[in-house]
């Protein structure tokens, strides 16, 4: 045995007792996933805590529960083995238990084997007779079966049905005496076989539907909890689709059978349909009575002028009597829709297109305004005139002066609110001409401060031609004559610093404090 030296904390030697307990909380842990075949026993059993309950015989454990999720490792591993030992084991036991049966069949055919061989033999023919007969009637059987689980598997009521019918024309009185006492002997074996037929089938079926229950009992009790949710909504989505299928089929007219509507309804709908009429007649007289009486009035309103007629010389104070006295002149209904086509109703259309034309204005202008406030808002957050120039009068200190001035034109009439553009573009107006007065401000500042700098550059230069003994406008004059008009002061400066060979060719004579050191020192000169 190789001795490890312990490399990490779990691997420090403990002590006796320490040991013990995690061995007998390990074999609680391991006992409640295990199944005994003495539950009441084992509790009562003192040495239960200790790990050498496990060693039981092996007909002890009858079962492993399925490991939960969390269990890993080793104690995983032991459980499934177990769980594979298990099987094995029940597995090896059901073939002993098969071997066994045969070895008795056998031993019981070698006991038997004194029987002489012709009653084998004819036993044998008798029975594979009997066989073949059977086994005719299971393929008609069979046959009739499968036709009636392909129509409905689940429902046995045919069965009873037909028995019913057999019943009642066996009720029925017979001819026969002999032959219907063999045919009743064949009718009930017919009938008995039938009925076992029967049973068998149904049988079947509930045991299918309970294996189908109780697999679908330890999916579900196994499942995960996304997997039954799943599970649900699947079920709920053909159910809804199983009502969307009953209900199309039943909102068919086609398909729909047809029900006897009884003679109350019959009356009850008759008589609403004449009220109906009666109602549509009405409306109808109302509507020829509202017609005549708007034409009525389109004739009154449309009527000339109505002329007196011609009376007498004699009679010269009348003429106001007769003209108020006159009864209008009736016109023509067809003249007066003639009218009313032709000149109401193109007034009418160009009202009606007027305001059309009005509101796809307003419309547009709406929708302008909104573009036009959002480009100045949007220009107002990233220009730097606003915030640098705003207006006077929005500003929080000169709040009291816009409250007097208000205050002394409350007399004058109210004025219209201003708009938001106009406001906007009142504020965009003040900041531009606000930044282009500082800007002319700032420019007539710098101009003269340029002059001021000019004029004193100007006085430093005369003071220095006259430390150098010469004369600044004459050179300014000199400079002009060969630069022409726009020569500058610099370029006059620089003029004249030019080498003396350049200005030999003058004929003036130099001048300065240092003309006299050209040779010709305390001589005279003419």
């Amino acid at each position: 045995m190789v001795h490890r030296t312990p490399t990490a904390v779990t691997d420090i030697p403990q002590s006796r007792q320490e040991a013990l307990r995690i061995r007998q909380a390990l074999t609680l842990y391991l006992r409640s996933h295990l199944v005994f075949a003495d539950e009441d026993t084992a509790p009562r059993n003192g040495h239960a805590q200790s790990h050498l309950s496990l060693c039981v015989p092996h007909d002890a454990v009858i079962d492993v529960k399925r490991p939960p999720s969390e269990v890993t490792g080793l104690r995983k591993e032991y459980l499934e083995a177990l769980r594979a030992n298990l099987a094995a084991r029940r597995e090896y036991q059901a073939l002993c238990e098969k071997t066994g049966t045969v070895r008795e069949v056998s031993s019981r055919s070698k006991e038997g084997g004194s029987t002489t061989k012709s009653s084998l033999e004819l036993q044998a023919y008798l029975r594979l007779l009997r066989d073949r007969r059977r086994h005719a009637k299971l393929q008609v059987f069979q046959h009739y079966l499968q036709g009636i689980k392909a129509r409905n598997p689940t429902h046995v009521e045919l069965f009873d049905t037909r028995e019913s019918r057999g019943e009642q024309l066996a009720s029925l009185p017979g001819s026969g005496g002999g032959a219907k006492r063999e045919d009743c002997v064949e009718e009930l074996m017919h009938k008995l076989e039938r009925a076992v037929i029967r049973a068998q089938a149904q049988l079947n079926s509930e045991k299918k539907l309970l294996e189908e229950f109780k697999a679908l009992q330890t999916s579900t009790a196994d499942a995960a909890p996304a997997m039954k949710l799943a599970a649900l909504q699947r079920t709920r989505d053909e159910l809804v689709h199983w009502v969307e299928e009953k209900l199309v089929s039943e909102g068919d007219g086609e398909e729909a059978p047809l029900q006897e509507i009884p003679a109350e309804e019959i009356e009850e709908s008759t008589r609403l349909l004449e009220d109906q009429k009666v109602q549509v007649v009405e409306q109808y007289a109302a509507y020829v009575d509202a017609r005549k009486r708007l034409l009525d009035a389109a004739s009154r309103a449309c009527q000339p002028i109505t002329v007196a007629p011609a009376r007498s010389p004699d009679r010269v104070v009348e003429p106001r009597k007769t003209e108020t006295l006159g009864e209008p002149v009736s016109l023509d209904p067809a003249g007066v829709l003639s009218f009313t086509s032709d000149i109401l109703l193109p007034m009418a259309k160009g009202q009606r297109a007027l305001a059309l034309q009005k509101s796809y204005l307003a419309g547009m202008l709406a929708k302008e305004k909104s573009t036009a406030l959002r480009v100045l808002n949007r220009l107002s957050d990233e220009s730097h005139l606003l915030p640098e120039y705003p207006l006077l009068a929005r500003q929080p200190r000169f709040q009291h002066a816009t409250a007097a001035l208000r205050s002394r034109q409350a007399a004058a009439p109210a004025e219209m609110k201003p708009d938001e553009v106009v406001r906007l573009a009142e504020a965009w107006a003040f900041a531009s001409e606000a930044a282009r007065t500082n800007e002319r401000q700032y420019v007539e500042q710098k101009v003269t401060e340029g002059r001021e700098t000019a004029e004193d550059a100007e006085q430093v230069l005369q003071e220095v031609y006259g430390l150098l003994d010469q004369n600044l406008g004459e050179a300014l004059q000199e400079d002009n004559g060969d630069d022409g008009p726009e020569s500058d002061v610099w370029a006059s400066e620089a003029l004249s610093t030019r080498p003396q060979a350049k200005l030999g060719h003058r004929s003036k004579r130099p001048q300065g404090p240092w003309s006299g050191l050209d040779g010709r020192v305390g001589v005279g000169i003419p």
